[in-house]
């Protein structure tokens, strides 16, 4: 059987009600997230796709992804958040770019449920 790295990738829809949620992923508190693409859903995929949902009262704790380039698109809510030494206010349309090997968080602000579409380049070996 040929492996993971070698399998031609097919195209796939995946939808958010499809998919299991897992709630409160690591370093990350009241939150749920729906893992969309990544290798074990698309044999040969060398990324991943989340959409995650933090609540007003959660948070997304200091995290570091040695290997992965990461991007965060906001889809709705507002929060604060550190990458590195840098703090930035981030909304509705906003892209954050988060660099292998740098701490991040979110500090949810207002009231409105933060959801944001995530990418992880290269996915993760936690697929296998």
């Amino acid at each position: 059987m040929a492996d993971e790295a070698t399998v031609a990738a097919r195209g796939a829809v995946f939808n958010t009600s499809d998919v299991d949620f897992k709630a409160n992923p690591p370093k990350h508190e009241v939150t749920r997230g729906w893992p969309l693409v990544n290798p074990k859903s698309c044999p040969g995929a060398q990324l991943e796709f989340h959409i995650t949902e933090i609540q007003p009262e959660g948070a997304a704790l200091d995290d570091v992804h040695e290997k992965e380039d990461h991007v965060f698109y906001v889809l709705s809510g507002r929060a604060k958040a550190k990458v590195g030494d840098d703090d930035f206010e981030v909304g509705p349309g906003d892209a954050l770019y988060v660099p292998k090997n740098t701490v991040h968080n979110f500090r949810i602000q207002g009231g409105e449920v933060f959801r944001i579409a995530v990418v992880f380049a290269p996915a993760r070996d936690i697929w296998g």
